[in-house]
């Protein structure tokens, strides 16, 4: 009897484990950026300090931003774990030594997920800012 009484504990947490990960699945799903199909246009500014501003309006099918801007060939990278790191926009090509990375934002406001995994609706306007200093 005490061998019995010995498992109930391990299984009712593995139990409670399985759950507590199914919930977390199923809110990250419900939560996570969802792109929406259709047609789409919307702007991109290109902006490096003491030149410039360009202005690229793309007219897309695509869902997420990453996708859209490849497609137009503004943007290249290298893939790593955490999606696309951009290192060149519209042929600027970012110096490591300088420091320098781009930005994203929207509407001049930080966007809180990579280029990947920004879900795009038409009318959105973006910047990608050429930034110094990590």
């Amino acid at each position: 009897m005490n061998q019995k009484k010995n498992y109930v504990k391990p299984v009712i947490s593995i139990l409670l484990m399985v759950v507590i990960i199914a919930a977390m699945a199923v809110i990250y799903l419900q939560l996570k950026p969802q792109g929406k199909a259709g047609e789409k246009e919307i702007t991109v500014d290109v902006v490096i300090p003491d030149q410039e501003t360009e202005e690229f309006v793309l007219d897309t099918n695509e869902e997420f931003l990453r996708q859209a801007l490849e497609d137009e060939g503004l943007i290249k990278g290298t893939d790593s774990e955490f999606g696309l790191y951009i290192t060149e926009v519209n042929g600027r090509v970012v110096n490591d030594a300088n420091q320098e990375w781009w930005c994203i934002t929207k509407g001049g406001e930080t966007v809180n997920y990579g280029v990947d995994q920004i879900a795009i609706t038409d009318g959105d306007h973006y910047e990608i800012t050429l930034t110094v200093g990590y």
